[in-house]
């Protein structure tokens, strides 16, 4: 499994924050019944859980990006950051093996 689909950015003072690079992985965006569900599945293991879905355009001369992310924070220990970032990722992997976009050929 390539654990760059899900990372965690910080694990401090009672939360955990991933960041999933969910376009990468489907080649869209996390629709909102997807980031919903993400959300349940984290609420099973820790208290509170706060999900963006991020679309991000990056742009310069002769060049152009849109990068779709999902960011998770969980009050949950530092302790549990490893088990969160992997729900995370096989949630990415569920989304994606049930809809996933293929990029244009160009």
């Amino acid at each position: 499994m390539d654990t760059t689909t899900a990372f965690v950015r910080s694990a401090a003072n009672g939360t955990v924050e991933v960041v999933v690079n969910f376009g990468l992985l489907s080649g869209r965006e996390a629709t909102q019944a997807e980031v919903d569900r993400l959300g349940r599945r984290v609420c099973d293991v820790t208290g509170s859980v706060r999900v963006q879905a991020v679309r991000t355009h990056d742009m310069g001369p002769g060049s152009e990006a849109i990068v779709n992310q999902v960011v998770l924070c969980a009050d949950a220990p530092a302790a549990d950051a490893d088990t969160i970032r992997s729900i995370c990722e096989e949630w990415a992997i569920d989304c994606a093996s049930e809809r996933s976009i293929q990029p244009l050929d160009m």
